[in-house]
Parts: structure tokens; C-alpha cells; sequence
């Protein structure tokens, strides 16, 4: 499942990587990426995604993490240390849209497009 998932990021050119961390999941996919919106535009996240189900891609990465931000107005699920820094967690499923897709669009271009896009735009 998450080897799936950071295939899908690295065929879009997202320099990912699968690990084993204490954080929700307890392993994760983890990747920079460039924020091109909101307030934290021109900047690089790292970013960190997992799962409460283990059925992807009927069922997408619900959880979605954050590494040292300076604050935000989003409620955190949790926060775990990883690679010596701190890590926000957020609870982000995508069900207003998913469960809707055709199943060749359950996919991490979506998930990125639709859904990463528009969580770090309202952090």
C-alpha cells in the first residue's frame, strides 16, 4: 500500500520515501513539497502521509502530517518526534469527493491535486 503510494508521488516527480515512525500509522510516506499557495507560498513542507485503512486506493491516506510549523489555526489529531523534529498530524480524510471518483482516478495525482493542494492552502 504505502510502497503503491510513493510510487504513484515519484511518477509525478515528488521525491518521496517510506518510513516507520511513532506517528498515526506507524509508518508513513515522507516528501518535500512546494507550496505554490496560501500562506505558506514559496516555501518547501515536509510532508508525511499514512493511513487509518489499509486498502488503497479505495480508501486514501487519512492522515496527514506536517513537520515544524509556526502555527496554525487547523486542530491537530496529534504530534509525534521523527528525525528529530517535531510532527503535526492532522486527521484529513478526503470524503467529501473520494468515494465519488471512478476507480482510475483513486490515485495520488488526485489526491495531490484535489485534496493536498487544498488542506495546505487552509493551514
Amino acid at each position: 500500500m504505502l510502497g503503491t503510494v510513493d510510487r504513484e508521488l515519484r511518477e509525478l516527480g515528488i521525491g518521496s520515501r517510506v518510513v516507520r515512525w511513532n506517528g498515526a500509522g506507524g509508518e508513513a510516506v515522507v516528501f518535500p513539497f512546494d507550496v505554490l499557495s496560501g500562506r505558506f507560498r514559496g516555501t518547501v513542507l515536509d510532508i508525511g502521509l499514512s493511513f487509518q485503512e489499509a486498502a488503497y486506493p479505495e480508501y486514501p491516506p487519512h492522515f496527514i502530517h506536517v513537520r515544524s510549523l509556526d502555527a496554525t489555526n487547523k486542530t491537530r489529531h496529534s504530534e509525534h518526534e521523527f528525525e528529530g523534529a517535531l510532527w503535526w498530524t492532522f486527521s484529513a480524510p478526503p470524503r467529501d469527493f473520494w468515494d465519488t471518483l471512478e476507480p482510475s482516478q483513486k490515485n495520488m495525482r488526485t489526491y495531490v491535486r484535489r485534496h493536498l493542494l487544498r488542506f495546505l492552502h487552509q493551514l
